[in-house]
């Protein structure tokens, strides 16, 4: 087999990689505020503005997303979500270009959701680039040990974006805080964090 080609940094910061089941990942780990779009990574938007064939999406960029409306799985034009001005969405970049507006999809590369779509009631918070990618790491200590704790939803966009969900609106927004306060924590201190985040939410 041949070698695998030659990767080249775009910015700078520290190498991180997460292995799957069919691909392994790799990318630059930095903590940049503003966010500069790259084709597969997933966003959390939200609705600006809808037109005939698409909405307009804030995604942190100086310039609005586009996401048709046909970007949904199984939407056709008289099956189609009805997203509204104000909405959230959790999409992933399908054109990534310095000469072109970004384009959004909210269908995984399987042709399915795959947990992409309207992000609906939930909590929305911002959090630094390298928060963002090293929740997606699957290596989070802190979404583990929440996860054994509570019930919740979160859905983590690389543009600096984290919603999260829960059964209350008090347990959400200190799930949402553990989860900003996290970033320096080694796994022991994310496990005492959780701990006590237990005992604030009864």
């Amino acid at each position: 087999t041949s070698p695998p080609a030659a990767a080249t940094a775009s910015k700078s910061g520290s190498s991180s990689s997460s292995k799957g089941e069919m691909t392994t990942r790799y990318w630059v780990q930095n903590d940049q505020r503003r966010y500069l779009p790259a084709v597969h990574d997933p966003v959390i938007g939200v609705v600006l503005a809808r037109h005939s064939d698409s909405y307009k999406v804030d995604i942190g960029m100086s310039v609005p997303a586009s996401l048709p409306l046909l970007a949904f799985e199984g939407a056709t034009r008289k099956n189609r979500p009805n997203l509204q001005v104000g909405s959230t969405v959790y999409a992933r970049v399908t054109v990534a270009h310095k000469d072109m507006d970004p384009e959004l999809t909210c269908v995984g590369s399987s042709g399915r959701s795959d947990g992409f779509g309207a992000l609906n009631d939930g909590y929305l918070v911002r959090c630094g680039s390298g928060l963002a990618q090293h929740l997606l790491s699957g290596q989070s200590a802190i979404l583990k040990y929440l996860g054994k704790m509570f019930a919740y939803e979160v859905a983590i966009g690389l543009n600096g974006r984290v919603w999260v969900k829960s059964d209350s609106v008090k347990r959400t927004i200190l799930i949402s805080n553990a989860i900003l306060n996290s970033e320096h924590l080694t796994a022991a201190q994310a496990h005492e964090m959780a701990q006590r985040l237990l005992k604030a939410s009864d």
